[in-house]
C-alpha cells in the first residue's frame, strides 16, 4: 500500500507541474508600451513593404528622399518611435509563439494586398 500511495503522490505532483507549466505559456500579458498583436502585424506589414520598396529602389511616399525619412514617416503613421518599435520587436522576439501568430497575420495581410494589386485574374485564353 505504501508504494501505491507514493506512486499516486508522484503522479499528482507531476500532473500538477505539467498543468501549471502549460497554463503559464498559453497566455502572455502585454506590458505597458507593447502594442497588441493586431497592431504589431499592421506595423510589420508596412515595415516589410518599406524594406521591399527600398531594395527595389522605390519609395512609399515621393516626399521621402531617403530611408531614414521613410521610416520616420512610418513611425509617425503608427504613433511610434524607433526606440518603441525596437522594444516591441524585442518583446515579441522573446515570445516566439506570439511572434509566430503575428507573422501569420502579416503573411495574410501581404497576400491580401498582393491579390488587390493583381486584380481579378483573367480567365483562360480561348483559341480561335
Amino acid at each position: 500500500m505504501n508504494k501505491r500511495l507514493f506512486f499516486f503522490r508522484i503522479f499528482f505532483l507531476f500532473s500538477f507541474y505539467l498543468f501549471i507549466s502549460c497554463k503559464g505559456k498559453s497566455h502572455v500579458s502585454l506590458p505597458e508600451g507593447i502594442v497588441s498583436p493586431d497592431t504589431m502585424a499592421e506595423i510589420l506589414v508596412d515595415v516589410h513593404i518599406l524594406q521591399a520598396a527600398a531594395q527595389l529602389g522605390y519609395t512609399m511616399n515621393p516626399e521621402d528622399t531617403n530611408s531614414a525619412m521613410a521610416y520616420q514617416s512610418l513611425w509617425k503613421k503608427h504613433n511610434l518611435t524607433e526606440k518603441r518599435y525596437r522594444e516591441n520587436m524585442h518583446f515579441y522576439s522573446d515570445h516566439l509563439k506570439l511572434l509566430d501568430s503575428v507573422y501569420e497575420k502579416v503573411q495574410g495581410k501581404l497576400n491580401q494586398r498582393k491579390a488587390e494589386l493583381m486584380g481579378p485574374k483573367a480567365g483562360p485564353v480561348k483559341k480561335p
